[in-house]
């Protein structure tokens, strides 16, 4: 039987002299120069392929030997040192410093910059009631008892209580499908599917009566609703259309949304997000602009590559196409070193 030590040399068990060197290589990730030292420490501060590096260094031993398990566990202080500067603090204070010029720029070039207190904080409400909404207030229709019966109903709490709980309960029948469930299992979801669509519809129609269409619609939660229930009736009858419309039914996890009115945190959120979208597209104007840029450089300097460890098939240079989607992967910081290696050998 064989056997290897510590040193890399393989050797027999019964003590016999036949001896087979081993040859070490260096790791891609060395220290040998202060380019690769530079490289090497640039991968660990994203976090990427850091573990292994680490436990080379604390096993390394010296110069043309091989390694020796937990010669230094020491080298580990400067791996934590390292990322906890880097990663926790000078990334963030980096992005920081980017933010708080891009508001800087915004307040020079909106003139606000020399504002005193008092006049920021005037503009600041005169900003809020541009974009505040008037309350759209329902009126009880007091020339008929049949729809001021059912605006009393739908107005009340409870009626809100019971919807929000057969939303929440709707949701819980969509996550319990599964593959190759039991039939019966499978019919008693359909039938509950099928209750859950008609009490949706039964509020929208009750709520149709007792507001009236142009009051209904004039609500955007409303509109909403109505765009869902419809959405969720077709969805029960698979031969009205030649695609699979039963993947319409997830759309009701979007009802879920309806508890956002209950959450005055949520619709804050919600409503920064919104009013945020105008600078998310110019941000993703410039993004689209990077990755065109490096797509095209990518396509002209490694478009004639061979497969490798990471650049295959499937990831490559080889059309713009590709090149979008690798870099796009890279962006994620998936594996994004490895390829950079293949590049590069």
């Amino acid at each position: 039987m064989r056997k290897q030590d510590c040193t890399g040399f393989y050797y027999d068990s019964d003590d016999s002299e036949d001896v087979l060197p081993r040859v070490w290589k260096v790791p891609v990730n060395n220290f040998d120069n202060i380019f690769n030292s530079m490289l090497t420490f640039f991968e660990i501060a994203t976090l990427e392929n850091w573990v292994e590096t680490l436990w080379r260094v604390i096993d390394s031993t010296d110069i043309d030997e091989g390694p020796l398990r937990d010669n230094r566990p020491y080298m580990a202080f400067l791996f934590v040192a390292f990322i906890f500067i880097t990663t926790f603090f000078v990334m963030n204070l980096f992005i920081s410093v980017i933010v708080d010029k891009f508001n800087e720029e915004i307040r020079r070039r909106e003139g606000s910059h020399n504002f005193s207190e008092e006049q920021k904080e005037w503009v600041k409400i005169q900003r809020i009631m541009v974009h505040v909404n008037l309350k759209i207030k329902p009126i009880c229709p007091e020339n008929s008892k049949f729809r001021t019966f059912f605006f009393k109903v739908v107005q009340s709490n409870k009626f809100e209580f019971f919807i929000s709980a057969m939303i929440v309960s709707n949701t819980l029948f969509l996550c319990m499908d599964y593959t190759n469930a039991p039939y019966d299992y499978d019919n008693a979801l359909e039938i509950g599917n099928m209750i859950f669509v008609i009490i949706f519809a039964i509020e929208a129609c009750m709520k149709l009566i007792a507001y009236g269409f142009r009051y209904y619609f004039l609500e955007n939660w409303n509109r909403f609703d109505f765009i869902i229930v419809l959405l969720s009736v077709v969805a029960l009858d698979d031969s009205l259309f030649s695609f699979r419309v039963n993947a319409l039914r997830i759309i009701r996890v979007a009802k879920l949304l309806r508890m956002v009115k209950a959450s005055k945190g949520l619709r804050h959120l919600l409503k920064t997000m919104w009013l945020s979208l105008s600078n998310i597209a110019n941000v993703g104007m410039l993004l689209f602009i990077v990755f065109f840029t490096f797509s095209v450089a990518g396509l002209d300097l490694f478009g004639d590559l061979n497969d490798g460890e990471y650049i295959n098939y499937n990831a490559n240079f080889r059309s713009f196409y590709l090149a979008v989607m690798l870099l796009f992967r890279t962006s994620t910081g998936e594996n994004w070193n490895g390829i950079m290696h293949d590049c590069i050998e």
